[in-house]
């Protein structure tokens, strides 16, 4: 069974080293660089399992280099599906699987009989707490994308969306719930006033997590990446 992970990247070192460690299980992982200028291209190429590619498709918008979310997405998958993987992982440098995962990734990834497996998400906030609103404390079915079979079903981000929308997804996934998780450190107090200039100045509206996530709790231990 070949596994192969896409992601994209743009000025990501700080996350490089914890994403390739925690997709060891992949056989490759493809990284499409949209213009990083933090030493990112060179960290990626000490991982032998990466395949790196250059998205040079990006914009200036009020100083802030934007790479188009759709297209770079498209782009990174496109070259993906050459390596003819059996799963295909769509997944952000900032988002990775917890321990657990990680650890049976390939035997779910053998035994689903199912074109697609959809993965548990918690919103972090920095490394150590999460925003349980988000997730409605577990009570919704919120479950969303992570694995699928490019060979039986084709799934694509929406170029006419400003910040990318993925197409062709199935309605009857395999569900992958707790403890079994990803964990998104899409926000970090350290640096949400900048990631929310920089949406907002290219016309990607962003709020303050802390102004409509809800209260803060902190990582379950079974939350854990490493």
């Amino acid at each position: 069974m070949r596994i192969i992970v896409a992601v994209r990247c743009y000025n990501e070192i700080k996350n490089i080293d914890r994403f390739m460690r925690c997709y060891d299980f992949a056989d490759h992982i493809v990284v499409s660089d949209g213009g990083s200028i933090d030493g990112s291209q060179d960290k990626l190429k000490t991982y032998p399992k990466v395949h790196l590619l250059n998205f040079d498709h990006y914009e200036i918008v009020h100083g802030f280099k934007w790479n188009p979310d759709a297209p770079h997405m498209n782009f990174v998958l496109e070259y993906a599906k050459t390596l003819e993987p059996d799963w295909l992982i769509l997944d952000d440098m900032d988002d990775v699987p917890n321990i657990i995962l990680q650890k049976n990734a390939r035997g779910i990834l053998e035994s689903v009989l199912e074109p697609q497996v959809n993965a548990f998400r918690l919103y972090m906030w920095g490394e150590d707490q999460y925003f349980p609103y988000m997730n409605r404390d577990f009570d919704m079915d919120y479950t969303s994308l992570w694995a699928w079979r490019p060979r039986d079903i084709g799934i694509w981000a929406d170029p006419s969306r400003r910040h990318g929308t993925i197409l062709g997804i199935t309605d009857e996934p395999y569900k992958l719930n707790i403890p079994y998780c990803l964990l998104h450190r899409s926000w970090h107090p350290d640096t949400i006033e900048q990631k929310m200039e920089r949406y907002n100045k290219v016309g990607v509206p962003m709020n303050n997590p802390l102004d409509f996530a809800g209260e803060l709790k902190p990582l379950p231990e079974w939350a854990k990446s490493e």
